[in-house]
């Protein structure tokens, strides 16, 4: 089986056009797309105006007229009363809110939707109420005379520096992340659609089916040696996104680690679908596979920021990619990381195990 991985490693490098289409190609778009779109799209993500309904209901009068003038103050966030928990949770659920927000005895109960930068901007808002309300309530019993200086506080002067990238994204950081999620979903599923094709092509196959190598060690042998090469696809435009046209990705060597680690376990399952797709097809599967592809990508806003569809472009498997590593480049949120990882590592297992029984099936031809 290891000479198979052998063979395959060298045969990626062995071809030009496969070097400059997964290594070349990729870090030039992000180049050219993230310079010449820099003017046209928004590469940070825009709050805008979160609407929210609450109930203080459960609240004592003191603390819902606190919270309704800290509500009141906050210019992006429009807030409405709505003490029919059922009926806000469903708009939540459809999306016609950005979430609810309850003030039960004494805790906030903050019910989310879909919206992930609303979310973090209401929790850091709360954040904030609560730091607030538990400082006033402190000063409270220690001394409350102190309260009566409060509003002699200079508030115009700012206590907080803001350090590292945050949001402050730049287009070459936007295309950095989405190009390697195109190569996941167009050339790195097209490798596993073609790899046995080829070989039938070569009229090899029958040599290989009947070698005392064994179907399943082939299989295998197969699969893992694209992965070296999808590996260091992952690798090189990260490389070249970031040490050659400046773009960032996390500020720390673990995040960096992650992040390939999801974008390679990524590939690693599109190659066991591509695997799967070109057993399952038999005309030639990229004319079908490189469509269906880019459509996927183009939807999923990989190509540009301003297309999205709310309901089907944030359901599509590219743009969940991409949002995993947003979180992580962005705010060092590893959890949507891990999950892509363990589906893809999942997906792994399903297809490969599928094709590996497929292909145990077939005769020499």
């Amino acid at each position: 089986m290891f000479s198979i991985i052998i063979k395959e490693i060298k045969e990626f490098y062995r071809s030009p056009v496969s070097l400059f289409m997964a290594i070349v190609f990729p870090a030039l778009l992000v180049f050219f797309l993230g310079t010449m779109l820099q003017n046209l799209d928004v590469s940070d993500w825009e709050i805008g105006e979160i609407n929210i309904q609450y109930s203080a209901s459960q609240a004592d009068e003191i603390s819902a007229k606190s919270f309704d003038d800290f509500l009141s103050g906050i210019e992006m966030v429009k807030s409405e009363k709505n003490d029919n928990k059922s009926e806000a949770l469903e708009l939540t659920d459809k999306g016609e809110i950005k979430a609810y927000i309850e003030l039960n005895n004494g805790e906030i109960v903050l019910h989310t939707g879909d919206d992930g930068v609303a979310n973090r901007a209401l929790v850091s808002l709360l954040n904030s109420y609560i730091a607030m309300s538990d400082t006033y309530v402190k000063i409270a019993i220690s001394d409350p005379a102190m309260l009566n200086n409060i509003a002699s506080i200079d508030t115009d002067k700012s206590y907080v520096e803001q350090d590292g990238l945050g949001l402050n994204r730049s287009m070459l950081d936007y295309y950095g992340v989405c190009m390697a999620v195109m190569m996941i979903f167009m050339s790195h599923i097209i490798m596993g659609c073609e790899t046995f094709k080829d070989e039938q092509k070569m009229f090899t196959m029958s040599r290989l089916v009947t070698s005392p190598l064994g179907k399943m060690k082939l299989f295998f042998g197969k699969m893992l040696g694209l992965l070296p090469s999808a590996a260091f696809s992952n690798l090189t435009i990260m490389v070249l996104s970031s040490y050659v046209f400046g773009a960032h990705y996390c500020d720390n060597f673990g995040g960096n680690l992650l992040l390939f680690a999801m974008l390679t376990c990524c590939s690693m399952a599109a190659i066991a679908i591509g695997i799967l797709i070109g057993f399952v097809i038999k005309v030639p599967a990229t004319g079908i596979v490189m469509p269906f592809a880019w459509a996927m990508l183009f939807f999923s806003g990989s190509f540009s920021k301003e297309i999205f569809f709310e309901g089907f472009s944030n359901n599509l498997p590219p743009y969940l990619v991409q949002q995993a590593a947003f979180n992580l480049t962005l705010y060092n949120d590893a959890s949507k990381a891990i999950i892509v990882i363990c589906v893809a590592l999942a997906i792994t297992f399903i297809a490969s195990g599928a094709g590996a029984a497929i292909f145990s099936k077939k005769r020499a031809v």
